[in-house]
């Protein structure tokens, strides 16, 4: 931090003169420099520090201890939004307006007993005009620096929580079934994918990371191989690092729910590492309140994201709003969201947090798994974060498949089938005839299919699997299930009145026996207008 003795010397004379007050110094005919060096003697003067220190008014005695305790820092900004403003006046202004007799605010009360300075300092992210307190106004006795994570945010009984969301990688065996499905040329459906917590913007990111696609999103399958080669924790790591470090990923703008318009940008790197630096000052092993978090940045380091400290500049509101969150009064909705969705989101899904919640709809508390910690500490061995679990191949040809089954398996799978369901744990695939003609369109055969599982399943294939891979080599036919509209008459010429009248003999699709026919159901007013003109009536039985 800045010296006292310099932050004097930058005072004009007349200001000197106006601190001097408080500290009992008699400045009268003293130059600037020698004004600047008998209050500088005096304000070191422990005792008279003291005296001043315990005559402050409450409020403006927590003030002075919430800048001396911060260790990250508090910018300018933010220390005159929270205590008040310190209004710019030159020696006449002052000599009018007695500010120090006067202060309109906690902040101006600080700064005319010279306890407080502002400077611009190169601290990270980048440099910014922060509030000090000068290094020798701060007591020897008084708390020590300690990191912005451990003030505030209090621990969480485990047993208190009712679910747990374990960081089990799984984001892993989903960016598998998306490469399959891209490498069939097909999308994951919408409303099944929708079971994933993933959004698949962010899959993409992980899978370009990796370089299993291009620039284009193009599947590069030569990378295939080692991807499914790497253990899971090392890719985690891998992906980790690459998300801390990326500029491309901008997580503000990913949170679900808000709107963002308008031409500004964001820094997307700053704000992400300044809160995983904060975490690796918490404890591991413990629960940890998301609120308690929230509370603590928002109270220490509220302009985490925005380096202007400005909450006028960005255009943001809900999606179901048209009103924009603008103003220090909607952090909550946007800053707080910003670190809720990095907690629940991004360091959960790349395997450094679990969740937990009690009887809340939301999850309320985190702990920080080993993994985070060991992206910190090279030293400690990385070890596998889960064991590979097993395929379940059901008679009627499904395959049901957990997050943290063999990835090789689970993408030949996903080549020849079709999703028949998903959940955030699990998908289930199955053969279909459509997956079937897919799959040849690919070059490939359910016999090879049939091989591999052979090759890498511990259970026994299910018999008419091997039946079917015979068949469909043989003729690549399947029987047809279907909803049709039959017409039943009470006689053949009937029928054959019908068939022979060429307005209605178009609807007739398939006649099956001199009585009955099957139709295009769009056919049926017609047919029962041309039935009607006969003298017959039609008896209409439909399901809706």
């Amino acid at each position: 931090m800045p010296a006292l003795k310099k932050m004097l010397q930058a005072c004009d004379l007349d200001m000197l003169e106006r601190i001097s007050s408080f500290w009992s110094v008699d400045t009268t005919n003293l130059d600037l420099a020698a004004a600047a060096e008998t209050l500088y003697q005096a304000m070191q003067d422990e005792a008279l520090a003291s005296e001043i220190l315990a005559s402050l008014p409450e409020a403006v005695k927590v003030a002075w201890e919430d800048v001396q305790r911060n260790p990250q820092k508090i910018t300018w900004a933010h220390f005159t939004r929270k205590y008040g403003e310190v209004r710019e006046f030159g020696p006449a202004r002052r000599e009018r307006e007695e500010p120090e007799q006067h202060p309109i605010s906690i902040a101006e009360t600080l700064w005319y007993r010279g306890l407080i300075g502002r400077a611009f300092l190169n601290l990270p992210p980048e440099p910014r005009e922060f509030v000090f307190i000068p290094d020798e106004l701060l007591p020897e006795s008084g708390p020590g620096e300690k990191l912005l994570s451990t003030l505030a945010i209090q621990k969480v009984e485990a047993k208190s929580l009712k679910i747990i969301a374990a960081a089990d990688g799984r984001i892993i065996d989903h960016l598998t079934d998306w490469l399959a499905a891209k490498r069939m040329g097909r999308n994951l459906p919408v409303d099944i994918s929708k079971a994933w917590v993933e959004s698949e913007p962010f899959i993409a990111h992980m899978a370009a990371f990796s370089g299993l696609i291009n620039a284009k999103g193009e599947l590069e399958p030569d990378a295939l191989p080692q991807f499914f080669q790497k253990d899971r924790v090392s890719i985690l790591a891998e992906w980790a690092t690459a998300w801390l470090n990326s500029t491309t990923i901008n997580d503000l703008r990913s949170i679900p729910g808000l709107v963002f318009e308008g031409d500004w940008h964001n820094d997307p790197l700053k704000p992400r590492l300044f809160i995983v630096e904060m975490l690796r000052g918490l404890t591991q092993g413990d629960w940890h309140s998301l609120t308690a978090l929230t509370r603590a940045v928002k109270t220490l380091q509220p302009d985490f994201q925005r380096s202007s400290g400005d909450y006028d500049l960005w255009f943001i509101r809900k999606a179901d709003s048209s009103e924009f969150l603008r103003g220090f009064d909607h952090w909550d909705e946007v800053d707080g969201a910003l670190i809720r969705y990095l907690i629940n989101g991004p360091l959960h899904w790349l395997g450094m947090t679990d969740l937990g919640r009690g009887k809340e709809k939301a999850e309320t508390a985190f702990k920080l798994t080993p993994l985070f910690f060991t992206l910190f500490n090279t030293d400690k061995p990385i070890s596998e974060i889960t064991k590979e679990t097993p395929i379940k191949v059901a008679a009627d040809l499904s395959f049901n498949i957990p997050a943290g089954a063999s990835r090789p398996l689970r993408y030949q799978l996903a080549r020849f089938c079709e999703i028949r369901s998903m959940t955030a744990i699990e998908t289930c695939y199955e053969i279909t005839p459509a997956s079937l003609k897919l799959a040849q369109q690919n070059g490939l055969k359910p016999g090879q299919l049939v091989q591999y599982l052979e090759k890498n399943l511990k259970t026994p294939l299910p018999r008419n699997l091997m039946l079917l891979a015979d068949q469909w080599e043989k003729h690549a036919r399947v029987e047809e299930v279907t909803n049709v509209t039959l017409l039943r008459t009470h006689s053949s010429e009937v029928l054959q009145h019908l068939v022979s009248h060429p307005p209605t003999a178009k609807f007739i699709i398939e006649q099956l026996s001199p009585t009955t026919a099957l139709i295009n159901p769009a056919g049926i007013k017609v047919i029962k207008q041309s039935l009607l003109e006969i003298g017959l009536l039609t008896e209409i039985h439909l399901e809706v």
